[in-house]
């Protein structure tokens, strides 16, 4: 589509640290309309920085798809010309399609009537984009058309109801009707390591392994212990990035702080590493305590501007962010560099939560002091959740399915015993 409006989203830091999106155009001048309902639907609101990046997201998607099909979306609305079904099914196809982190291969067939096959988005992440524009469309139509004036009528007002309950089925057809779990046969529908993937991932990154896929020993340590950490604690990659050395670490009573800091005028990334869930305190072994104290001294301290940075890891890559905190595109490329270097070990920072989840059922079932409410509880506090929440269900769904396997696996060998014993 050459010629067509580009758009971009970008993220602005003020002096006191607040973080919001933007809605660049090709020109380089902040769209008008997106950013308005950015700022009076979201940022107002106190919506995080990350609702209202994935917003603009969809939107940008939007004003793309109307780029190349000619349509003049402000204008309609004014006219009360519509979108129509087929414009908007069409529009529920791009949102479908997946434009970023595809490789496109040099490899060209002379296969008559080949074409190379289409890479869509997952099913929950087109629901989502297309709930994203339903309400930027609604907002549009609203702010056009004057809702708190004579034009809004009734006829209008059903018109808009139905335009955005469209654009919203469109989404909710593009979802899963089960639990997420509808192919049994792919492995990342339970997410989580396997046993062997779990021995195998710290064998490759034992520092000094001849496995590692990091050459630089300072970087090895740093990775081992990230990853370690991940297990360890079932902390999100953004709250460990969070962790700061001196305020959250307790030497002494071997623990560390995961603690809010949205907005914080000392973290210079962007996209700043956030505790998504509530602020807690979690206990560390000697051990891990001894590395993490070994990575500050030995490795981190010899790392230029490390002495300014607060927050626990941070960039070791040389050039203008080298001493700076880490950040959450660092974090996803290291396991990228695993995954790329040992193709098994097809996991994220996301899956070691899933792999604490399933270590602390398993650690809860087999003591017999604490009942399974309480573990429950004690799940909520030590995952940040509410103390209602049953998130963890879905964190513990290899567990769950596992242990229900052996439950009908036992339940079934019971009665066969009965059954032989009958016909003995």
């Amino acid at each position: 589509m050459e010629g067509m409006p580009k758009f971009r989203v970008a993220i602005d830091v003020d002096p006191r640290g607040e973080r919001w999106a933007m809605l660049i155009d090709q020109s380089g001048m902040p769209a008008f309309y997106p950013n308005l309902f950015i700022t009076t639907a979201l940022r107002n609101k106190g919506k995080a920085t990350a609702t209202q990046e994935q917003a603009l997201t969809a939107i940008k998607a939007l004003l793309e798809f109307c780029a190349a099909k000619k349509i003049d979306l402000v204008e309609r609305i004014r006219s009360r010309t519509w979108l129509t079904t087929g414009e908007l099914d069409a529009l529920g196809d791009v949102i479908s399609k997946k434009r970023r982190g595809v490789v496109k291969s040099k490899v060209v067939t002379l296969k008559k009537g080949y074409s190379p096959p289409l890479i869509r988005v997952q099913k929950n992440t087109q629901a989502m984009y297309m709930q994203r524009i339903a309400d930027y469309v609604r907002w549009l139509c609203e702010e056009l058309l004057g809702r708190a004036s004579n034009r809004f009528t009734v006829e209008t007002t059903s018109a808009i109801d139905w335009l955005e309950a469209a654009i919203r089925a469109r989404g909710r057809s593009a979802r899963s009707r089960g639990d997420g779990d509808e192919n049994l046969k792919k492995t990342k529908a339970l997410r989580g390591l396997t046993n062997e993937q779990e021995a195998r991932l710290f064998e490759v990154l034992r520092p000094g392994s001849p496995l590692s896929p990091f050459e630089d020993p300072g970087v090895q340590i740093r990775n081992y212990l990230i990853v370690k950490l991940l297990r360890v604690t079932g902390t999100r990659g953004g709250e460990l990035l969070n962790i700061r050395v001196r305020d959250d670490i307790d030497w002494d009573a071997m623990q560390v702080a995961i603690v809010r800091r949205a907005d914080s005028p000392q973290d210079t990334r962007r996209r700043q590493a956030l505790v998504k869930t509530n602020q807690r305190v979690l206990p560390l072994t000697e051990r891990t305590l001894e590395e993490i104290r070994s990575y500050v001294v030995e490795v981190r301290k010899f790392i230029p501007n490390a002495a300014r940075c607060p927050y626990l890891f941070v960039s070791h890559k040389s050039g203008p962010t080298q001493g700076h905190a880490l950040s959450l595109s660092s974090l996803r490329e290291i396991f990228a560099t695993i995954r790329r270097a040992f193709p098994e070990l097809d996991i994220s920072a996301h899956d070691l939560r899933h792999r604490w989840n399933e270590s602390y059922s398993i650690a809860m079932r087999l003591q017999e002091k604490i009942s399974y409410v309480e573990a429950e509880q004690l799940r909520n506090l030590l995952e940040g959740w509410s103390s209602s929440s049953t998130t963890g269900q879905r964190y513990n769904k290899r567990y769950i399915r596992e242990a229900s396997h052996e439950a009908m696996l036992a339940v079934a060998e019971k009665m066969e015993r009965s059954v032989d014993g009958i016909r003995n």
